[in-house]
């Protein structure tokens, strides 16, 4: 049998974008990523066996989160895959097609300031956008054809790039149903659901085609939806070890947001608990993105015949996006007269590409690799914010005030040089160097009159991580890597040195795998910021505050003990803080919006009940708990708990499937989205800060009906 060893093609980004294309290889020895047992038997016959092999962990708490944990509990949406990933919850207050608000690992990364995100080989994260710097919208997202999702928390790896503060989440694609697909779903508050999907039998499941069709009412006012997506990705082997891979993706959303409600008007029931004070809200939001990848892999020569090979891979992308929004989170406290509503439009065209070559060479050992890589990225963007008149409660199209009017552009080069080296027995070290230089030319004809500035920075960034293998699955792990967020470009000066929000992060851990029976790990973490950005309600936007930092503990526990029984528990603890004073915050107060304590749990049995007219008859039965504890406020504030539970039930006889999916199962009454500040509601002002929530949603449900042919 002669195995091969064959690149992530960004099938669908495992790694964040850099990593797409061509990670170091793990050596074959390594038993914490062998997929095979050791006793496998060798096939009779010759055969080409295709072999990915997982990268090394950067750090204790680096995660891979395949379809099978996926598939454990139920997701609407592409937004709700991250509930999955450890230490992270997320807040839909804006409405369902506004990026989600993503809590993650201490950090209130808004909108995806914070993470950096790629799917399929595409960066997610805008840069400079309106709304919020990195925003990243994953709507355009289908659930079914997200094969894995790698969490990266920290900055230990030179592929990661800008907006990689508190970490990366990479979405690789794939769907490996084979055949066609077609569910058709339906659910209360109006919910509808259409999906087609198709792979070819016998190809890799990483050449697929998918579409996706909703809509829904919304549990109450202003809160309906409607989207349309579609994701194609076709791979191919062109003989001599080069592969080839295109992705093709567009989505369109619209929908509607309810806003705010003031806490104490819900209290004392003077609007209703699902309310809004403004019935405009809402937005619409594409996206469109092709990439193309071409790779070469040499075949290992080294005894094993599945050592790292040498290679190269080249992959250019272009992304068109557009997005608008109308808010309104203080009423009529800023305008008494026109109000308080914010139209913010976004349209952003991304081209770039990224390209890489890795080899193995012996310095301490045969499985020593290097790895070297460059990214372009251009972004060409057009930016509007406006308050618009309210009248008789309703929102005109003429703006009320001065605003933003502005055209940007945006350049980001980059260089990086990875190693993992095997320094002596059960000791390695990974790590390498990243420099990015960012240029940024702004023309504001809004509040900016016709100015055109420019601004150019570098930075240069030091990874490593040191890994010590106790014994067989056991390892042992230190990181430290610094990095950088960028800013938004309408807030630099002419001739101004970019100044980047720097981030120094370490962690030291422990993790335990046994193949795929049993995964564990304990980490203990701390990050620091030069400065950071917190939620202004006046700007609906982040704002530039003091410098922070992070520190806490991160532990994971998955257990698939059988082929039908999967468990995973996570628990993530945190405590942020500002190291600096400045403006309404003092050194060693609470960062506000950061929980301190996250809590994911999943259960999932999908044993097969028999053979029925001689066809299998499977079933699923799947729940996940999410607790959010200890959200701490402005004004020393402390915002309420959350616990809520998904719950998913199934039942599958060969082409046929059926599925019943409950979300908040308990229909319990928790907030999605908590503030601290004075607003004019209804004639109503509040002279002081006051408490402002947006509402999580009750318990609904999902039925579908699928065909396999």
């Amino acid at each position: 049998m002669r195995l091969v060893s064959r690149p992530h093609l960004a099938p669908g980004g495992l790694f964040f974008c850099a990593a797409l294309l061509a990670a170091p290889r793990a050596p074959a020895h390594d038993d914490e990523h062998e997929d095979a047992p050791a006793d496998a038997p060798t096939p009779i016959e010759p055969q080409t066996v295709i072999v990915r092999a997982k990268p090394h962990p950067a750090s204790a708490s680096d995660t891979v989160i395949d379809r099978r944990q996926l598939d454990a509990v139920p997701h609407q949406n592409g937004s709700q895959l991250l509930r999955e990933v450890p230490g992270v919850y997320i807040s839909a207050h804006g409405g369902e097609g506004k990026a989600q608000q993503i809590f993650f690992r201490g950090f209130d990364a808004d909108h995806g300031q914070d993470i950096e995100m790629c799917a399929g080989g595409a960066p997610i994260n805008e840069v400079s956008n309106i709304h919020g710097q990195g925003y990243a919208d994953l709507y355009f997202l289908i659930p079914e054809v997200v094969e894995e999702i790698h969490s990266q928390p920290g900055t230990y790896d030179p592929r990661q790039g800008d907006f990689a503060v508190a970490g990366s989440l990479g979405f690789r694609l794939g769907y490996a149903e084979p055949g066609m697909t077609v569910k058709a779903s339906a659910g209360n508050f109006g919910t509808r659901r259409y999906l087609l999907a198709y792979h070819p039998e016998g190809a890799d499941s990483q050449t697929f085609g998918a579409f996706e069709l909703y809509s829904t009412d919304g549990f109450g006012p202003s809160r309906a939806a409607r989207r349309a997506s579609a994701i194609g990705q076709l791979t191919h082997d062109f003989g001599g070890s080069v592969h080839g891979r295109v992705l093709a993706q567009t989505y369109a959303g619209r929908f509607d947001s309810a806003g705010v409600l003031r806490l104490g008007d819900i209290e004392s029931g003077e609007v209703g608990r699902f309310d809004t004070y403004d019935s405009k809200q809402g937005g619409s939001s594409t996206r469109t993105s092709l990439v193309l990848e071409l790779a070469r892999e040499r075949e290992p020569t080294d005894d094993s015949g599945v050592g790292a090979p040498d290679g190269w891979s080249i992959a250019p992308y272009v992304v068109l996006r557009s997005l608008s929004l109308r808010s309104n989170f203080t009423g009529y406290r800023v305008h008494p007269t026109t109000g308080d509503s914010v139209q913010q439009v976004n349209e952003a065209t991304t081209v770039g590409a990224r390209a890489s070559y890795h080899r193995t060479l012996k310095l301490f050992s045969k499985h020593d690799t290097l790895e070297a890589g460059v990214m372009l990225r251009n972004d060409w963007i057009r930016q509007s914010q406006h308050w618009l008149s309210l009248i008789d409660d309703s929102v005109t199209d003429s703006p009320a005030h001065p605003g933003v009017a502005a055209k940007v552009r945006a350049t980001d080069a980059t260089g990086y040089f990875s190693a993992d080296l095997h320094l002596v027995r059960r000791l390695s070290l990974r790590g390498g160097l990243r420099g990015d230089g960012l240029f940024y030319q702004t023309e504001d004809a809004g509040g900016g009159g016709g100015q055109v500035r420019s601004a150019a920075g570098g930075q240069l960034s030091k990874r490593a991580t040191l890994d010590f293998a106790a014994f067989p699955g056991l390892h042992a792990l230190a990181s430290y890597g610094d990095g950088f967020r960028s800013p938004q470009a309408r807030s630099l000066a002419d001739g101004e040195t970019t100044p980047f929000t720097r981030v120094v992060s370490m962690e030291a851990g422990v993790r335990y795998a046994d193949r795929q029976r049993l995964t564990a790990s304990a980490a203990f973490y701390h990050t620091r910021l030069s400065d950071d950005l917190v939620f202004d309600q006046g700007t609906a936007r982040n704002e530039l505050v003091p410098s922070t930092s992070r520190t806490g503990l991160a532990f994971l526990l998955s257990a698939r003990p059988t082929s039908w029984l999967l468990s995973s528990t996570s628990l993530t603890t945190t405590r942020a803080v500002f190291t600096e004073s400045g403006g309404v915050y003092a050194q060693g107060d609470l960062l506000p919006y950061v929980p301190e304590i996250v809590v994911q749990s999943e259960l999932a049995l999908t044993p097969e009940l028999g053979r029925l007219a001689a066809l299998p008859v499977t079933s699923k039965l799947g729940a996940g708990l999410t607790y959010l504890g200890r959200r701490p406020l402005p004004y020393a504030e402390m915002g309420h708990d959350v616990f809520t539970v998904d719950a998913t039930a199934g039942l599958r006889w060969g082409p046929v499937a059926a599925q019943f999916d409950v979300f908040n199962l308990f229909d319990a009454e928790y907030y999605d989205g908590e503030y601290v500040y004075a607003s004019a509601w209804n004639g109503s002002p509040s002279l002081v800060p006051a408490r402002h929530v947006s509402v999580g949603a009750p318990r609904s449900w999902l039925f579908t009906l699928s065909l396999f042919v």
